[in-house]
């Protein structure tokens, strides 16, 4: 039932999905920069994995994933699943530099990682919180 409602409440058309992947103003452009850098970052570490490193490539592509859902302004700050999706973007490229063979991508991993837990710390501390 509440999927149903939110899939009949969310209507995005090309244009505002174009608009909303834009830089924004204010501090939310900080949190553009951040998520740019970190989707980025997430998309040359899951490119730089083997073929057979099937767990950290998902992962890479998750980050990135939630980056996208986080510029995407699908929860509102204060809800939940904001919370989650910047906890994922802060803790997965970490799990993935701790569990990737490829050694030339862990660097990228622990960058991507680090600039996850300051973006999340600063949309903590300025938009959750209060």
């Amino acid at each position: 039932m509440l999927l149903h409602y939110l899939a009949q409440s969310i209507t995005l058309n090309p244009q505002q999905l174009i608009s909303r992947l834009g830089p924004r103003t204010g501090i939310e452009l900080v949190y553009d920069i951040f998520l740019y850098i970190i989707f980025f970052l997430a998309l040359i570490v899951m490119f730089m994995q083997s073929d057979k490193q099937l767990v950290p490539t998902i992962l890479a592509g998750l980050v990135g994933a939630l980056a996208v859902i986080a510029k995407l302004n699908v929860f509102l700050p204060k809800e939940f699943g904001s919370l989650v999706v910047n906890a994922g973007i802060f803790v997965f490229p970490l799990i993935t530099a701790g569990i990737t063979k490829a050694k030339k991508s862990q660097p990228l991993a622990i960058i991507a990682g680090v600039l996850g837990g300051v973006y999340f710390f600063i949309f903590w501390v300025i938009s959750q919180r209060g």
